[in-house]
């Protein structure tokens, strides 16, 4: 987890405007990387300010990460400033004491990002997680990242959530991209992210039939609903049966609906019964494990949707197929690192799946 940096309020009014000068000289490229910044005395003549308030400066842009110190070299920009290598990772739950979240595709993401800034080829590239975002800027996790867009040590926002992007964050004032999945169609500092829910549901459906099953039964969440019409057609064109009351949809807030779900599947005469499972949530699959366990259920074929850099939850054997989400993050960043270098318009973009395995 990202370490928690003290929150700056500045009251002097010189410090004010020597952080806010220096910033903007490294951030526009008035100050490049590497390059020296003059020194406490003259900065402190230009200014008119005492040498103590110029030293709090320093202080704050080193906290930030915009300059270190090099001894008898001076103080000089750093070779990768925040403004162009941290991204901020916006996640709407808060995780448990154990660092877990309730959502699994949350938690995917979060050990993503960890394991990318902790890459020796990333380690110029820092994602920074803000935890709990959902509406309340009120809330210490919202001042934090406030407080990070204020100091512009962010080179964009990764939000992962529908809807989290709220009136009290405008990019285009703040003259930031944001990237994720947002429901704010045709702002242009906004770039829309996605993971390829038809995509998943098409190879399953294609492993399904390339193992000799016919009778496929769909577990789906909420997001892939939309697909349902696009998955029975593609069901038909591989001559699998696939009733509408084969597909369902298991909230995981709910797992005791697994129970009935799979009993109602399994109820009737074998032949119509189904032969392979596919479960479009990985939230679910312990229960459905369960519940299969419970109505007798022996050799059925299972897809499972993964996220990995996650392990599986699965207790019986089946294909994984699903998304990386560090690829979904360096997508994420390219899309940032785009938009600086033209100031235009990200676009949208959906992240194909990648075949894990079994």
């Amino acid at each position: 987890m990202a370490r928690r940096r003290r929150i700056l309020t500045v009251s002097d009014p010189g410090l004010r405007t020597i952080l806010a000068d220096l910033r903007k000289r490294v951030i526009s490229g008035g100050l490049k990387a590497g390059e020296r910044l003059p020194s406490v005395r003259e900065l402190a003549a230009t200014h008119g300010v005492a040498a103590t308030t110029v030293q709090r400066c320093m202080q704050e842009l080193a906290t930030a990460g915009f300059i270190s110190t090099h001894g008898r070299n001076g103080t000089r920009v750093v070779d990768h400033p925040p403004h162009r290598h941290c991204f901020g990772l916006v996640l709407p739950e808060l995780p448990d004491l154990k660092g877990r979240y309730h959502e699994r595709h949350w938690q995917a993401k979060a050990q993503a990002a960890q394991a990318l800034s902790q890459q020796s080829n990333q380690s110029h590239r820092r994602v920074e997680i803000f935890h709990g975002i959902n509406g309340h800027p009120e809330l210490p996790e919202h001042v934090r990242l406030l407080a990070a867009l204020d100091e512009r040590r962010l080179a964009g926002l990764i939000i992962v959530d529908e809807g989290r992007l709220h009136d009290w964050l405008v990019p285009e004032r703040l003259g930031l991209p944001v990237v994720g999945v947002v429901c704010v169609p045709g702002r242009p500092a906004i770039g829309d992210l996605r993971l390829d829910l038809a995509h998943f549901l098409s190879q399953a459906l294609a492993a399904v039939a390339q193992c000799g099953r016919r009778r496929p039964a769909v577990l789906l969440n909420v997001f892939a609903l939309s697909c349902v019409s696009a998955m029975r057609s593609r069901a038909a064109a591989l001559g699998l049966d696939m009733p509408l009351h084969h597909l369902q949809c298991l909230p995981t807030n709910a797992p005791g609906w697994a129970a009935q779900v799979i009993a109602g599947l399994f109820r009737g005469p074998v032949r119509q019964r189904p032969d392979a499972v596919i479960i479009a949530d990985e939230g679910v699959i312990p229960a459905v494990e369960d519940a299969l366990d419970a109505q007798g259920v022996g050799a059925v074929f299972q897809v499972h949707m993964a996220n990995m850099p996650l392990p599986t939850l699965a207790r019986r054997p089946a294909l994984r197929l699903g998304w990386d989400h560090r690829q979904y993050l360096l997508t994420a960043m390219s899309m940032i690192d785009a938009w600086h270098t033209h100031r235009r318009p990200i676009g949208d973009h959906r992240l194909p799946m990648a075949d894990i395995g079994g």
